[in-house]
């Protein structure tokens, strides 16, 4: 961490060698880098995810993911141990409940497709007519909370659009505090707030558009109070 926090320190002209870290010291940015973190995560779940394996309720056809953040996506049905996975289709439309007596359907146990409940870290399966006995799992990639790094760890390997946006925000609260009594530094830290509001809006429509070409479904809107 201490060399990614030394290059913040050279943008803010206090990385003089043998007087690094002077005006700002390292322990401070990287309060400033975790803050980033936790905005960074609250505007984009998707670029702090991990990959859980969940088991179905097969009789009511609800997928629980009580410990995600927020689901992402079901990357499809696999085995209790994450293998064999078999890939299933998003709904674009809430289907409408299907309800029929159970004793006379022909089950299945093969998953074909889902939607994601809102507001809810609930997936329903589909079809109606999976077997109720059967142990069946999906393969699902949830949002989960940043880790909160300190200066013995390694950096994050993330995207580029992650590590950029959280150094726009460094030097935004770095420049800030001169900013109380200088209005060109007051200028200079407004411009790097923007540009990590910008950088995560253009990080959002690249993936929005992918989303939609390549998945088959249009990434939900986020709604903004």
């Amino acid at each position: 961490m201490r060399n990614l926090l030394l290059t913040y320190a050279r943008d803010l002209d206090d990385a003089y060698p043998g007087y690094e870290f002077s005006i700002w010291s390292a322990e401070q940015l990287l309060g400033y880098f975790n803050e980033a973190l936790c905005l960074i995560a609250t505007r984009r779940p998707d670029m702090f995810t991990e990959q859980k394996i969940v088991p179905v309720d097969t009789c009511n056809r609800y997928v629980d993911a009580c410990d995600c953040v927020k689901v992402l996506d079901v990357l499809g049905q696999c085995d209790k141990n994450g293998k064999n996975v078999r890939p299933v289709q998003r709904r674009k439309e809430r289907a409408t409940v299907w309800a029929q007596n159970k004793k006379h359907q022909n089950f299945t146990r093969e998953i074909s497709s889902y939607e994601l409940l809102e507001k809810s870290s609930l997936i329903r399966v589909y079809p109606a007519n999976l077997d109720p006995t059967a142990e069946l799992w999906v393969l699902i990639r949830c949002a989960v909370e940043p880790k909160a790094y300190s200066l013995t760890d390694d950096a994050p390997d993330e995207r580029c659009a992650f590590l950029a946006a959280a150094c726009q925000w460094v030097l935004y609260r770095a420049k800030a505090i001169d900013g109380e009594f200088s209005q060109t530094m007051k200028t200079q830290s407004d411009s790097h707030g923007d540009m990590f509001a910008k950088i995560l809006n253009m990080t959002e429509q690249s993936d929005n558009d992918y989303d939609e070409k390549y998945r088959g479904h249009p990434a939900p809107a986020n709604k903004r109070g």
